[in-house]
């Protein structure tokens, strides 16, 4: 095994064609959210603390480097334990995520340098064949440094690379003018090729007649197409190609033709008749394997709708040039957090569609979603003042939800529509126990947007209990927890009040260890409050280390999923409303479910400063 001391970390910086494995974590060094190299390098890492992959000698060192950080990029090399048990040095750069309203969360980026030799002979081979190809055409290419102003053009054939030119880019220019290489009334446009190779214009096309390949009196026209790009220590260069006008013109038709058959010219991503052909094709060339294996044991694929949230306000405030620049970032976006792991598509004018392959597992799937959902949230954070752009996602998963695409793709856009009700920014994968009933049902609907949507249906039934209240205070919150109960799905509605807090009203199952709820008066508990009366906490397993003693009493209950609401008069506690769901399916929380639980809470206040006494 390679020592630390082995390695110097300056030159690793400079090798960019090592894999990245990206990842954020908080401040307690748990994995918030990380990408599909770096989940598929280490295995499951959602919830999971970096600290758990790392040596255990270098356990505590790891920890101290986290903590020094102070604002600036810096590295160092660790050994790292992957997936299958092995223990390799990694390179850990820190880097503060883009958005100042994380300021508890920190972007990490790993890469294994043991792979460097694997990747330098990757790299070789991948440079044998395009020398190889671009020998069979015989090309020339060409680059330029603006910072040594050396400009280089080499000429391939099929066994060999010849330079041709190495001088300054205006000594080449007077080359090829004095000698005649550059037809006169060309002399113009060659100027202006020269122009945009200097100013490192980011594409560039010119057609120049020259006799620069046959360097006589035969002159031919020459296409020169150059584009900037950053070679391996991080330097923006010029690099280009010079054709034939035939042969370019050949290629560009081809290529333009490919292009607007597969696809979408605003977002560069597959359009709809591509993608959805791909993925009928998919399903239909594994169908033989399902005969072999249960189709509840095997995620073969996830196809995944994605909606930007209110899209139309950003076409109404900024117009449609902004909003199609948003697109196109976005399509951007998904197709660096997707990866080689699937292929994106729009489908209509503000949704796209991904298809995801060999997911294995739904905590897999769960991770690629997050990471969705936050990068796009995370690229225009900064970008607009009065609201930030999110989307809101809906899947389903193949073999397991359906084995036809029209079944597959409806019932993902019946998860995005739950997203969407849900408050938005957020996303729900197909469940057959809790979500079969209501696809049936709106699938029987003449038209599901007719209906009235979950949001407006709370509001109305709130509306039934406060006229209710009125006349009976008991009977509207008997009835209000008995909705919450059966139609948020909770397992458990618990009021604890008096000094002690004890548990005065159980909805639901009576839960282990859940005779008071004193664990709310604790110090570390008000952290989590941050000045709030609640606390909506989607799966307890994300705030390791925050409050020990409500970590503690949430696993004794089993309870994975919570709404806390602290009932004061004035300022004196007097009771807490709890909102409990246990088990193992975590969700994200509703704003309408944690508004009911709030008004529940005030009921409830109301009540018993009335009465004097605890709600009986």
């Amino acid at each position: 095994m390679y020592s630390v001391n082995d390695i110097d970390t300056d030159s690793v910086n400079k090798i960019t064609y090592l894999e990245k494995r990206i990842a954020t974590i908080n401040e307690y060094y748990m994995i918030v959210v990380a990408s599909r190299a770096f989940t598929e390098y280490f295995g499951y890492t959602q919830y999971n603390n970096l600290t758990d992959f790392v040596d255990s000698n270098e356990k505590e060192s790891l920890m101290d480097f986290i903590d020094s950080y102070q604002g600036s990029k810096i590295n160092k090399i660790f050994h790292f334990k992957n997936s299958l048990g092995q223990l390799r040095l990694n390179m850990l750069t820190i880097m503060p995520v883009k958005p100042a309203s994380f300021k508890n969360e920190l972007n990490i980026e790993m890469v294994d340098i043991e792979s460097l030799m694997d990747a330098n002979n990757a790299l070789t081979n991948i440079l044998n064949q395009a020398k190889a190809i671009l020998g069979l055409t015989k090309e020339y290419t060409f680059k330029y440094d603006v910072n040594t102003d050396i400009f280089t053009m080499y000429k391939y054939d099929k066994y060999s690379k010849e330079l041709i030119y190495k001088m300054s880019l205006g000594e080449w220019k007077r080359q090829m003018v004095d000698n005649g290489y550059i037809l006169e009334s060309d002399i113009a446009s060659f100027n202006n090729l020269i122009s945009q190779i200097r100013e490192y214009e980011e594409e560039f096309t010119a057609k120049i007649t020259t006799s620069m390949r046959t360097q006589s009196q035969v002159m031919e026209k020459l296409v020169f197409m150059g584009s900037v790009i950053n070679n391996s220590h991080g330097e923006r260069i010029v690099i280009g190609r010079v054709l034939s006008e035939e042969y370019a013109r050949n290629n560009n038709t081809v290529l333009e033709m490919l292009n607007e058959l597969s696809y979408d010219s605003l977002t560069n991503v597959y359009n709809k008749k591509t993608i959805t052909e791909y993925i009928k094709s998919y399903i239909e060339s594994n169908q033989n394997e399902l005969s072999n294996i249960s189709k509840n044991n095997l995620i073969s694929m996830a196809i995944c709708i994605i909606d930007i949230d209110n899209f139309k306000k950003v076409n109404d405030v900024y117009g449609h040039l902004y909003g199609d620049k948003v697109l196109a970032r976005i399509g951007k976006k998904l197709k660096e957090v997707v990866g080689d792991g699937g292929i994106i598509g729009r489908i209509g004018g503000d949704e796209f569609i991904v298809a995801l392959f060999d997911i294995m597992d739904e905590n897999y799937l769960r991770g690629i979603l997050r990471s969705i959902r936050t990068q796009v949230k995370w690229e225009f954070v900064n970008d607009l003042a009065d609201f930030t752009i999110t989307c809101s996602i809906g899947a389903s998963q193949y073999p397991k939800n359906g084995t036809n695409y029209d079944e597959l793709f409806k019932k993902a856009d019946y998860c995005l529509y739950i997203a969407k009700e849900k408050g938005r920014d957020r996303y729900v994968f197909f469940r057959e126990n809790l979500h079969s009933v209501g696809f049936e049902e709106s699938q029987n609907r003449k038209d599901k947007k007719q209906n009235i949507g979950r949001e407006m249906l709370e509001l109305k039934y709130i509306n039934h209990i406060l006229s209710i209240f009125t006349d009976n205070k008991r009977k509207a919150i008997e009835e209000l927890f008995m909705h919450i109960k059966n139609t948020f799905k909770i397992d458990s509605i618990n009021v604890f009040v008096g000094d002690n807090l004890e548990r005065k009203i159980t909805v639901g199952k009576v839960l282990d260890n859940s005779d008071n709820a004193l664990y709310v008066k604790e110090e570390s508990f008000k952290t989590l409050l941050k000045d709030k009366d609640y606390i909506e906490v989607s799966f307890i397993g994300r705030i390791t280390g925050i409050s020990p003693e409500f970590e503690e009493a949430m696993k004794a209950k089993n309870v994975i999923s919570t709404i806390h609401v602290l009932i004061k008069n004035d300022d004196d506690l007097i009771g807490v409303l709890t909102i409990d769901r246990t088990g193992n399916e975590a969700s994200k929380w509703a704003d309408y479910e944690i508004e009911s639980s709030l008004i529940a809470a005030s009921l409830i206040k109301i009540l018993y400063i009335e009465e004097t006494k605890p709600v009986i």
